[in-house]
């Protein structure tokens, strides 16, 4: 299976994914530190780590997001769309993170 993060002209941010994953993608993790994405599938409660860090140019688009669009296609039609939540982790520069009490 093949997975492009891309960008449209309005800066949203889609993963396409051409094949069809076992179950329904519920929500995607954004690791600040590593610069990795992982995938959250609800039904089967398992999660995919995306294997390849992310470019430097590509982070900026992600640090705001509260949510991505996942789009499921083969070589010529897309199949499905929708959009899903994006959690953060080790996001230690957003002033708004702090211990929890």
């Amino acid at each position: 299976m093949d997975i492009d993060l891309l960008i449209n002209r309005t800066d949203d941010v889609g993963l396409v994914a051409t094949g069809k994953f076992e179950a329904r993608v519920t929500a995607a993790i954004f690791d600040h530190e590593t610069h990795e994405l992982s995938l959250e599938f609800g039904e089967t409660m398992d999660s995919m780590p995306l294997n390849i860090p992310l470019a430097d140019d590509l982070v900026p688009y992600l640090v705001q997001r509260t949510r991505i669009f996942m789009i499921g296609t083969d070589t010529k039609h897309i199949h499905e769309a929708y959009a899903i939540p994006l959690m953060h982790v080790n996001n230690f520069k957003n002033v708004d993170v702090g211990d929890w009490k």
